[in-house]
């Protein structure tokens, strides 16, 4: 029997807040092939964003375990990137700095640093920015940025967590583009957390729906032509589109 590459396993998570006890999730199974995308999504508060901490070894569930390659998850892994919606930028570094900082804090030596660094750095279009600063760049170089320090750590997991929500359109639609041709590349396991239906729609070949908290798995939806060229413009992309819509709609009454 195959292990899956990542599986979350009946996992619950209860946090307190002001002294009561709030569940966030309740009872999540999951199992994620090795080098598929996956998208979840779900209602304002579902526990989304918390499911991919779990998954990123950044705190423990209450009830279950996070296994990544068949080895439970009992703390950050160094071959698991995440990648967060307000980029996660030091204003103070620039382009090339905010890049390699995860490098750096894992004592990679400065020339190592930039062997590994400086390629991704151009194929993301940011040479010409290195000694730019965050506040000198726009929302879709800064993600850019943010993609880039991920990269650089030669990750087998790429967690995001809404990363391309405050960009406009045509720079989001652009950035989801990269994301794929990245995925497709280098072989990635990619979950993505989206409020966007079109989004996960274009970027998550399974897509995970939640009810409200706690979120409980409402629904993995199959997406196979997810990161197709043509798949935004189909009658497929909208079928789907309009199907996750109606899930939503079951996933918010709980």
């Amino acid at each position: 029997m195959t292990v899956p590459f990542l599986e979350v396993d009946a996992v619950s998570l209860v946090y307190s807040q002001n002294g009561h006890r709030i569940g966030a999730l309740e009872e999540v199974s999951l199992e994620v092939g090795r080098g598929e995308s996956w998208a979840i999504i779900g209602p304002s508060g579902c526990g989304k964003t918390s499911l991919l901490y779990l998954m990123a070894g950044l705190r423990p569930p209450t009830r279950g375990v996070v296994r990544v390659e068949g080895k439970v998850l009992t703390g950050p892994r160094p071959q698991t990137a995440l990648i967060l919606q307000d980029y996660g930028l030091f204003p103070w570094k620039n382009v090339y700095q905010n890049a390699v900082l995860g490098l750096e804090i894992r004592g990679v030596s400065h020339q190592e640093q930039r062997r590994l660094a400086m390629p991704i750095l151009r194929e993301l279009g940011l040479e010409e920015f290195l000694s730019c600063y965050p506040g000198q760049l726009s929302g879709g170089q800064r993600q850019r940025v943010a993609i880039a320090r991920a990269l650089a750590l030669s990750p087998d997991l790429l967690l995001m967590d809404e990363p391309l929500s405050a960009l406009d359109a045509l720079t989001r639609e652009g950035l989801q583009d990269l994301v794929l041709e990245i995925w497709r590349q280098q072989g990635l396991t990619m979950v993505l957390v989206t409020h966007s239906i079109e989004e996960a729609v274009y970027l998550g070949r399974k897509i995970v729906v939640l009810t409200s908290r706690p979120g409980r798995v409402l629904e993995i939806v199959d997406n196979r032509l997810a990161g197709l060229p043509s798949f935004r413009q189909s009658q497929t992309f909208y079928q789907q589109c309009i199907r996750l819509r109606r899930l939503l709609e079951v996933g918010e009454s709980g």
